[in-house]
């Protein structure tokens, strides 16, 4: 019921206004005709005008939802199979409240009309009033047209009669007490004598006006709200298409483009891929995306990771994390407490290939990384593959996964040709590593050691017998008897990266030397500089 009650809440303030003009025009009017209004008429009037606006706001607003089609599946014309459905639906208070609101019609109407103490007046009264509201639910769909309604009306009403005979049969006077005393001779007004039906359409007034302009005011929020909706749909789907468009985009121009014609080049290499840095193109390719055993070419992913954190100038010392490596590793002979740059551990780690080296600088990095010093090492470890293989996602690598800084193979690790392609280009980029990878040889001054490393790489050793001149670097790799070499190298002004796995040794720097002979071929020229030893 506090839901029925409140429902005239939008509608009080225009009824008031309605009902008074009302009243002041009619007290005009009994005025002019002599006619005496007892006081219980009028708060009588008062009681009943309140009350129809509620039951008119509550039932016929066009604000509860209104349709110009009738809402004909939304009606039950089954005389009791309504009620108990009713009463299913919303429990037995429903019933009570469909009848419950005509007693009060029932019982002031003749209260206040000396005309209307007919029961039939009565019933008519709250049959018609309940007849309008039903036909007029039909255009709403949120409501639920019920014959039995009616009924309930036509019983309500009665009870109000009902209880109306009874108060006259016990108390003296009560049927005089609220009608108007008219003065004999004078012709009554046409206002006057339909002040009942006047007061049922003036309190049906405000409800249609108000609830017009409500329903308006919702249709149009709800047009708006469909229309902010729509922009933000098409927003986010224009949007979406950007991104995606730039999505593919940025993966179109990661991808490797491919030579349209490539030689017939006989190495001893399982996989092989010759790339122009200059022109973003395969020049020549062998089993490219097969997955291979990195080994030490892994190194080349953990710099990348180590200096996308870090600076080469920071500091940090090796802990128990470098006693991990294997008993068959290399090294680069550090200890626990050696303390260095990060920069200086990078040379330990890319030109002896130190296994130590990587794991003190996956550690360290690890552990900035969780923002957490006192991490365990294989937490930090953790955390340093996990943004390793974020890095892999954004160099777009197809086919690799790698499970430990130093390269030492673990079941599960691998990349392919074309990946270390990309991790070789992008180490490039980098002045830290081209040049670290370009040294002969690399003093480590360390605080608290001095070490003095010779690159592994044969290409860059001028009294080696695979030396290249023009190479840059960059890093090689072996596990048994498995090789491979990611080179680079400077050839008539332009760069290029040969990358050779699952190949032998010396093979693997033979094959490096005709991708590379093959380029200077084309070009006629073999280099002039090479890299100067530090």
């Amino acid at each position: 019921m506090a839901g029925y009650f409140g429902s005239i809440k939008p509608y009080f303030l225009i009824g008031i206004i309605v009902y008074i003009i009302y009243r002041v025009l009619l007290r005009l009017l009994y005025r002019n005709g002599r006619m005496r209004v007892p006081v219980a008429h009028e708060v009588g009037m008062a009681l009943l005008a309140w009350w129809l606006l509620t039951l008119f706001s509550a039932s016929v607003s066009p604000a509860l939802g209104f349709s110009l089609k009738p809402a004909f599946p939304g009606t039950n014309l089954i005389p009791v199979y309504g009620t108990v459905r009713m009463v299913r639906e919303s429990g037995v208070g429903a019933l009570f409240g469909a009848f419950l609101k005509y007693i009060p019609i029932g019982f002031l109407v003749p209260f206040l009309f000396r005309r209307s103490r007919n029961p039939g007046k009565v019933l008519s009264l709250c049959g018609s009033a309940a007849l309008f509201i039903e036909v007029f639910q039909l255009f709403m769909p949120s409501m639920i047209v019920r014959l039995d309604d009616i009924l309930w009306a036509l019983f309500g009403g009665f009870v109000g009669y009902f209880l109306f005979g009874l108060l006259c049969m016990n108390i003296t006077g009560v049927e005089r007490m609220a009608t108007v005393k008219r003065s004999r001779g004078r012709q009554v007004p046409a206002p006057v004598r339909l002040e009942l039906e006047l007061v049922f359409l003036l309190m049906l007034l405000p409800v249609m006006v108000q609830g017009t302009r409500l329903e308006i005011a919702r249709v149009q929020e709800v047009r708006a709200q469909e229309e902010q909706q729509a922009k933000a749909a098409a927003e986010a789907k224009k949007a979406a298409e950007e991104a995606e468009a730039k999505r593919l985009a940025e993966a179109e121009a990661k991808k490797l483009k491919e030579a349209d014609s490539m030689p017939g080049l006989s190495l001893e290499a399982g996989a092989a891929v010759l790339f122009s840095v200059d022109d973003d193109l395969i020049l020549y390719e062998k089993a490219g995306a097969d997955q291979e055993i990195p080994a030490s070419t892994t190194k080349l992913m953990t710099a990348l990771t180590v200096l996308n954190y870090c600076d080469p100038t920071e500091k940090l010392t090796a802990g128990e994390e470098i006693t991990r490596i294997s008993g068959q590793a290399s090294n680069a002979s550090l200890k626990e407490g050696t303390t260095g740059t990060v920069e200086t551990f990078l040379g330990a780690m890319l030109i002896p290939s130190g296994n130590d080296a990587a794991y003190a600088l996956a550690t360290y990095t690890g552990r900035k990384i969780l923002g957490n010093d006192s991490a365990s090492v294989d937490e930090a470890l953790q955390a340093f593959l996990d943004a390793e293989k974020d890095l892999g996602t954004e160099l777009n690598l197809e086919n690799s996964n790698f499970l430990t800084p130093d390269g030492d193979q673990a079941d599960g690790q691998y990349s392919c040709a074309r990946d270390m392609v990309r991790i070789a280009r992008e180490c490039l980029k980098n002045d830290t590593i081209k040049k670290l990878c370009g040294a002969k040889s690399y003093r480590g001054l360390f605080d608290n050691l001095d070490l003095t490393y010779k690159n592994t790489n044969e290409l860059i050793q001028p009294s080696g017998e695979y030396y290249y001149e023009g190479a840059i670097g960059m890093k090689t790799g072996s596990f048994n008897d498995v090789k491979c070499l990611v080179a680079a190298a400077e050839i008539a002004g332009k760069t290029y990266i040969a990358v050779l796995m699952q190949d032998g040794d010396p093979g693997r720097y033979k094959d490096a030397k005709i991708l590379f002979d093959y380029v200077a071929g084309d070009s006629g020229d073999t280099g002039e500089d090479t890299p100067a030893e530090e």
